[in-house]
């Protein structure tokens, strides 16, 4: 995935030294108090900024929402946090969050694939991957086969994901494994999504050997760098689930946090900016140093530009990238109810068993008292790019539809005891093929108005870690601006 330049908090601290020695403490407005909004303000801050964050809604969070009812804890949006870098644990212990972590069950590495009308457990061993009834033999052997295919060497052309996986490892590997990981994490098609920009390690591997086989053998036996080794690899959440998260970076703010405050514009003046935005009846402005948006892409749409023109082509692009619509249904069982025994992360549903969901986690199993005693916890996904229409039915259809699945699958003995809805009609950005353009377009947005940056989901990753990470990224291009800004040369 596109990703950021990888500066840390050295860097920040060593330029925020410098922009203390100024006259006065920059002012930086951050639009969004999603977890990238709140991570990059958290960052600034560090870095020794002054910081109004701007949220349209009545809480931080955007899509991490926890709340709990009749007993179950529901996830309104993400579920879990894959920690795999000494950065990631770091923030979380610098949050306070050490003791409010909860690590998924040792279960949860059991992952189940629907094929033939029932889940079959994805193999985790090459002696289990040999016996399971996930492939036909003439995939495995195709899959053995991958380091004899030639790579794709037409410079400059973005391949789909689908395309990739198909010619690098077979028709069934895509159909079921990539197919239903993509619908159920990413709620997105492969067939349309950029396998450069959303799986760019596997594109990587391929450039650097011609294999993926190959690729990864070169780069284990590389010799060992002198970093600090990684953090242990732990899928987590927290005892109150992920608004856990970003409750903790709201609570570290000292800037001002402007709730139900909605951006309505921004405006160049002869030496800052100055952020539009209304509240109620209300409108007012902010004058500020520099910007940084996270504000979803089609909300630019919506903005007034004064004192400076965005090159509209550019605007409209990025205004225009797709977003899948998902809806969560939370349903609660009586154990003895569900036949399936729950032993593992969830199930995923590929196109190819046409299904009319993406996927179900188990959440009960995964972490403790995420049920009453004695009930289970299901979430199930439905819409994303590949039916899209489902998501957008009533709730009593959408639920009709679950039920039906969860039967077929898992085999129901009763009715759901509890049932919850979460919709998100712009859940998921899709880094679609020529998502390159996007990204120029961003970068040609910023060219034009000097001093605002852009954020989040859109322009990053849709991976909570790799945002969380990127906050040192945004940080250092402000201060970088900041510091050219007031230096000598520039007055």
């Amino acid at each position: 995935m596109h990703g950021s330049a990888g500066r840390d908090g050295d860097h920040l601290r060593s330029v925020s030294s410098i922009l203390r020695g100024a006259t006065m403490t920059p002012h930086i407005a951050v639009l969004g108090a999603g977890i990238s909004g709140l991570s990059i303000a958290y960052a600034l801050e560090q870095a020794g900024m002054r910081v109004t964050l701007f949220e349209a809604n009545a809480r931080v969070g955007g899509p991490l929402r926890s709340s709990r009812i009749d007993g179950y804890l529901l996830e309104h949006g993400p579920h879990t946090l894959f920690q795999r870098t000494s950065a990631l644990a770091s923030l979380l212990t610098e949050l306070g969050l050490d003791d409010a972590i909860v690590d998924a069950r040792e279960s949860a590495s059991r992952r189940y694939v629907v094929r033939y009308g029932r889940p079959l457990a994805l193999p985790q061993s090459p002696a289990a991957f040999l016996k399971s009834e996930l492939l036909s033999t003439a995939a495995k052997l195709r899959l053995l086969a991958e380091p004899l295919i030639p790579a794709f060497d037409r410079e400059g052309v973005d391949e789909s994901l689908a395309n990739f996986v198909e010619r690098r490892l077979g028709q069934e590997v895509l159909d079921y494994l990539l197919d239903p990981f993509v619908g159920g994490t990413y709620a997105g098609d492969p067939r349309q999504m950029s396998a450069r920009h959303t799986f760019g390690m596997l594109k990587e591997l391929e450039d650097e050997a011609g294999s993926l086989v190959l690729g990864a053998l070169k780069r284990k036996l590389r010799t060992p760098s002198s970093e600090t080794p990684p953090a242990k690899r732990r899928l987590l959440s927290f005892t109150g689930g992920l608004q856990t998260l970003t409750d903790a970076l709201a609570a570290k703010l000292h800037g001002e946090l402007k709730l139900s405050a909605t951006v309505t514009g921004l405006r160049r003046d002869e030496s800052s900016w100055r952020v539009l935005y209304r509240r109620g009846k209300s409108s007012a402005g902010v004058s500020v140093d520099a910007i940084v948006s996270t504000l979803p892409s089609y909300a630019l749409a919506e903005l007034r530009f004064k004192g400076v023109t965005p090159p509209e082509r550019e605007l409209q692009r990025v205004t225009n990238i797709t977003f899948a619509p998902c809806t969560l249904v939370a349903t609660g069982f009586k154990r003895e109810d569900v036949a399936h025994p729950l032993d593992g992360f969830g199930v995923l549903a590929p196109r190819a068993e046409e299904m009319h969901t993406l996927g179900t986690l188990f959440v009960s199993s995964m972490f403790p008292e995420r049920a009453p005693r004695g009930r289970v916890n299901l979430t199930t996904f439905v819409g994303g790019a590949r039916q899209p229409e489902l998501a957008l039915l009533d709730d009593d259809a959408v639920i009709d539809l679950v039920k039906f699945d969860l039967n077929r699958i898992l085999g129901l003995r009763a009715e759901p005891e509890f049932v919850h809805v979460s919709r998100w009609e712009r859940a998921i950005p899709q880094f679609e093929v020529g998502h390159q353009l996007m990204l120029d377009a961003y970068a040609s947005l910023e060219e034009a108005m000097p001093g605002v940056f852009f954020a989040g989901n859109t322009r990053d990753t849709v991976a909570l870690p790799a945002l969380l990470n990127a906050r040192h990224d945004h940080a250092a291009r402000v201060t970088d601006f900041l510091q050219l800004a007031t230096s000598p040369a520039s007055s």
